[in-house]
C-alpha cells in the first residue's frame, strides 16, 4: 500500500475509533474499542519506524500521528475514569435525572424550563470532567431569573431562554432571544 491509501485507511479507522470510544462511554458498547484503536496504532507505527522521504507526506503524517496521540491521551484519561467509576455512562445519567412529573397547576411548572438547562448544565460539566457538586439548583435557578429579568429591561426581550454550550473544554450557559 502507497502513504495515501493508508493515510485514508487512518482517517476511516481513526473516525470508527472516534464514535466507538464514544459509543462505549455512554455504554452502548460493552466492550472498549481494541480491536480499531490497533489498527490505527499499527499504521502509526509503521510510519513512526519509516517516515515518508517526501516532506509534505511528512507534514501530513506528523498531523495525524498529533491528533491520534491527544485523543488517544484523552481517551485514556476517560477509560481510567470510567474504570474508576467516575465518569457517569449514559444510563446511569438518564436514570439521576428522570424527575417526577408536577401536577398541573403546580409552581414546578415554571421552574421546568430552568430544570432543563440545569440538568444539562450539570451533565456537561460531568463530561467535561469538571467537579458538580457544589451546584445548586436554587441558586441556579435564581441567578438565571435575574438575569433573563435584565435582559427583558436592558435590551427590552420580551422572552429569554437559556442554552449550554461547551467550547474549549469549558461548560457555560448562555441567553438566546426566544422565538414567537
Amino acid at each position: 500500500m502507497g502513504f495515501h491509501e493508508d493515510i485514508a485507511k487512518l482517517q476511516h479507522h481513526f473516525k470508527l475509533l472516534e464514535r466507538e470510544y464514544e459509543q462505549w462511554f455512554s455504554g452502548a458498547l460493552p466492550t472498549p474499542p481494541i480491536q480499531t484503536r490497533k489498527i490505527c496504532e499499527n499504521i502509526v507505527r509503521e510510519y513512526n519506524r519509516n517516515p515518508p522521504r517526501n516532506i509534505s507526506e511528512q507534514t501530513i503524517f506528523s498531523m495525524h500521528q498529533a491528533k491520534f496521540s491527544t485523543y488517544m491521551e484523552m481517551w485514556n484519561r476517560r477509560t481510567r475514569l470510567k474504570e474508576e467509576g467516575r465518569l457517569p455512562t449514559g444510563r446511569a445519567e438518564r436514570s439521576k435525572r428522570v424527575q417526577p412529573k408536577p401536577t398541573p397547576g403546580e409552581a414546578a411548572n415554571h421552574d421546568e424550563p430552568y430544570r432543563q438547562v440545569f440538568d444539562t448544565y450539570v451533565a456537561a460539566k460531568q463530561r467535561a470532567g469538571e467537579a458538580t457538586g457544589k451546584i445548586n439548583y436554587e441558586s441556579f435557578k435564581n441567578a438565571l431569573s435575574k438575569q433573563a429579568d435584565q435582559l427583558r429591561a436592558n435590551r427590552g426581550l420580551a422572552n429569554v431562554n437559556f442554552g449550554v454550550t461547551v467550547k474549549g473544554g469549558k461548560v457555560s450557559v448562555v441567553a438566546r432571544r426566544k422565538k414567537s
